[in-house]
């Protein structure tokens, strides 16, 4: 019994090391005939990419591609089993054919596929592989700037005046053409984060883009070549006063008391605006001066016209340039002239190191004043004060100003008209000699 299985069993083993051998001469027979009888074979490979790059005119046109329909693509190969059983998706170059694209649209351009190595013996059996490829032309134009103020919050009694600007005012824009040429200005939204606005202000603000029609485009893929707009905005303060004047000469200097004088302002009020809160300290606003010696009858008759002269950094929200005063008893005055001597000359703060002599014997001089009270002067009335008080003298002549002041109690007059001066001459004073007797 143990004989009999002892045989059975080697003889398997026998069996068994002719069966593996008839199993590998059979693999490698097979694949000897398939290498000779089928000597090519068809496969596919899958995900090669496709590259998609302007062409030396496109970019001398600046046209620019914005999208394509195809990023990878797939060919079928045909070739020896061994020269492409390890090819891979890697070993493929897809290109677009741009060559025949001059403008921007859309176009449905060819994919090339090629092998990296020219010396496999495989061949791609695809073709008419094709991508829809859309290119637009990159522009660039200028476009003005404007500010915009709207979500600014101003505070109580301040208000924006003047003129809004932004900086700057132009810029240039780079993008698709159409997009471009849709732009009709930008405008510079100013915001400020530190509550009411309550002084000028110069604020950073953002680009928003408009088109002709006042519409908003919402995130356009538009560069601009400004990166930053400050936008300046005048914010004051308004106050609207009463307008005065006052006029100067006193009645000591004069002789006539200008509270007499009736006058009438072609405006009351102004509307002004201040940078600041000053103008809360004012109560009216002086326009000038008016010199009781310079009002002469015509200008009682026609009036005088002052300028309105705001300090710096006021405006004049009003917008009167000037304001005429105007005298409503004009009727009842008259102008004369007189004669007066040097008799009625007084010179007052003479030094003492100087003789001082007038060399004028009498001045010319127009009275302004009540019709009814010049008719009764006389030059006798006219008195003339010359002071050296300021004034350098050396030897010499000399012409210097004079003042004039009417006598009486109740005068109704003043002289009036352009400067008035005298010739004087002016010589060392003598030192006076203390005579001593000798003993």
């Amino acid at each position: 019994m143990n004989n009999m299985f002892k045989r059975v069993a080697s003889g398997f083993v026998t069996n068994l090391k002719t069966i593996i051998q008839s199993l590998v001469f059979s693999v490698i027979i097979w694949v000897f005939i398939s290498i000779q009888i089928f000597p090519d074979i068809s496969m596919h490979i899958k995900d090669i990419p496709v590259s998609c790059e302007p062409t030396a005119l496109m970019t001398e046109e600046n046209l620019k591609i914005v999208s394509i329909d195809t990023n990878e693509v797939t060919v079928q190969i045909e070739g020896k089993r061994y020269a492409m059983s390890s090819l891979t998706a890697d070993d493929f170059t897809a290109t677009c054919d741009l060559s025949e694209i001059y403008n921007s649209g859309e176009y449905t351009v060819p994919i090339n596929v090629n092998l990296t190595d020219t010396n496999a013996e495989c061949r791609i059996a695809t073709n008419n592989l094709t991508a829809v490829v859309r290119v637009v032309k990159i522009v660039t134009r200028e476009v003005s700037v404007m500010p915009n103020t709207n979500s600014l919050r101003i505070a109580d009694e301040m208000q924006i005046e003047g003129e809004v600007t932004v900086s700057p005012s132009v810029v240039e824009i780079t993008g698709e053409e159409s997009l471009v040429n849709s732009v009709d200005h930008i405008q510079a939204l100013a915001t400020y984060d530190e509550g009411d606005l309550d002084h000028s202000a110069a604020i950073t603000a953002s680009p928003l883009f408009f088109n002709k029609n006042g519409i908003k485009l919402v995130s356009p893929k538009i560069s601009c070549n400004v990166s930053e707009f400050i936008v300046n905005v005048p914010v004051y303060k308004v106050k609207t006063l009463p307008v005065q004047v006052k006029f100067t000469g006193s009645k000591a200097s004069t002789g006539f008391s200008v509270d007499e004088l009736e006058y009438k302002m072609s405006i009351d009020e102004i509307t002004i605006a201040s940078p600041d809160s000053s103008i809360d300290n004012l109560d009216a606003i002086d326009i000038g001066e008016i010199s009781l010696s310079s009002l002469t009858l015509k200008d009682l008759q026609g009036g005088v016209v002052l300028p309105v002269d705001l300090p710096e950094g006021y405006k004049n929200i009003s917008g009167n340039k000037s304001i005429t005063v105007t005298f409503p008893g004009a009727d009842n005055f008259g102008q004369l002239g007189f004669m007066v001597p040097s008799e009625n000359f007084t010179i007052i703060n003479k030094p003492s190191n100087y003789d001082v002599k007038v060399l004028t014997n009498e001045l010319t001089v127009n009275v302004v004043g009540y019709s009814n009270y010049i008719q009764e002067m006389t030059s006798s009335d006219i008195y003339a004060t010359i002071n050296l008080l300021g004034i350098e003298l050396t030897q010499g002549t000399k012409s210097v100003s004079v003042t004039f002041r009417l006598s009486g109690a109740s005068v109704k007059a003043w002289v009036a008209g352009e400067e008035y001066k005298v010739e004087l001459l002016i010589t060392e004073a003598e030192e006076d000699v203390e005579e001593t007797e000798s003993v």
